[in-house]
This record gives structure tokens, sequence and C-alpha cells, in this order.
């Protein structure tokens, strides 16, 4: 019984201490809304590829910070808060590529390979969005992403992003999470980037 109880309530007392430190909000010179963002976006004058680009690209540097620190927040409040997860940021591009006139679904591989370390693998999810009738992947994990043109190749099998799945992987990251910032915390060292950090041009 006392096993049963003790490892919950030990990373519960692990878990609080890197909830409430968790950095504050981003300050960035970028709209903190979809609506602001969509208006952006129209106001180029672009159409087609280039104005799903222009998406991609707005929607990158809306968000210069990635984190899993803030693994729970909804992705409107990350998107105000400037900072966030592929699940947050691809959901915001979704949301603008609609709101622009584009079909979108969302998609998740539990592995991919790439944003310029080819030994890693890690779980993300991006968009499809259909443009002239064809269906291509757009990823807003950094600026220099393209529609059709990813920092990533998906290593296990593209499944539909649901609710469930949004979920289950906040919740399996939860433990490294906080183990990586006790573990940067007691050593005196910064928390690795792939925590919480900005973003590099091929970052995640």
């Amino acid at each position: 019984m006392k096993l049963r109880w003790g490892l919950p309530v030990l990373l519960g007392a692990a878990l609080i201490p890197v909830w409430v430190m968790a950095p504050p909000p981003d300050h960035v010179d970028a709209p903190d809304t979809v609506e602001g963002l969509i208006e952006r976006c129209r106001r180029t004058g672009l159409s087609g590829r280039e104005l799903a680009d222009e998406a991609v690209l707005t929607v990158a540097e809306t968000y210069p910070t990635h984190s899993l620190w803030h693994l729970a927040e909804s992705p409107a409040r990350s998107l105000r808060s400037h900072r966030g997860w592929s699940h947050q940021y691809n959901t915001v591009l979704s949301e603008v590529l609609r709101g622009l006139g584009f079909q979108t679904r969302l998609v998740h591989a539990a592995r991919v390979r790439g944003f310029g370390h080819p030994w890693w693998l890690s779980g993300h999810s991006w968009v499809k969005v259909t443009i002239d009738g064809r269906e291509r992947d757009a990823c807003a994990s950094s600026p220099v992403s393209r529609v059709g043109r990813l920092p990533f190749v998906p290593v296990t099998a593209e499944l539909p992003l649901r609710t469930v799945t949004r979920w289950a992987v906040g919740a399996a990251l939860i433990p490294f999470v906080v183990l990586e910032v006790w573990r940067a915390w007691l050593s005196g060292r910064d928390v690795a980037p792939w925590v919480y950090g900005a973003k590099a041009a091929e970052d995640a």
C-alpha cells in the first residue's frame, strides 16, 4: 500500500515546484490571437501556396521559444505566451490556415528524425494543408520551414492527432520534464533545450 501511493505522492511533490517556477511568458512583437495572425497574413496580399508559406512563417516567428515546460497549456494560452511545443503551435497554424480559407487536418507521428540532429528521435505533430487540390505538409517549428518542405522525416506511422493523443503524449512527457528540470536545478546548469529554450532555425 505504501509503495502504491508513494510514487504518485512523490511525483506530485516534485511536479508542484516545477509548475510554480515555470518561466513567464515571452514578450514578442506579434499578435497573440489567431484572429490577429490571420489579419497579418491577409495584409500581405498573397494567395495560394505563398499565403500558406506566409502563415507558416508568421506562426513560427510568433513562437520563438520551444517549451515542454508548459505542456498543459491550451494552444490559445500558449499563443498569448509565445512559447510552446508542436501540439500547441501547429494547432494554431491549422487554425490560421483555416481562417485564410485552406482545408487542414492535424497529424502526429510517435517518432520523427531531424531538426538538425539526425540521431534524435521524438514525437511530433504537424499540419496537412490542401492547396490546389493537393494535400501538403506544413509545420511552424521554424521560420525557415515551408509548405511541403519539413525539417524532419517521420519514422513511424502518421496518424490523426486526436484529443486523446494530446493528453496521452503530454502525460507521458511529464515525468521526463520534471526529472530534467530538477536535474538542472540541483546541478546549477540550464535546463536542456529539449525542455525549454530559444529555437534555432532548425529546432522543433
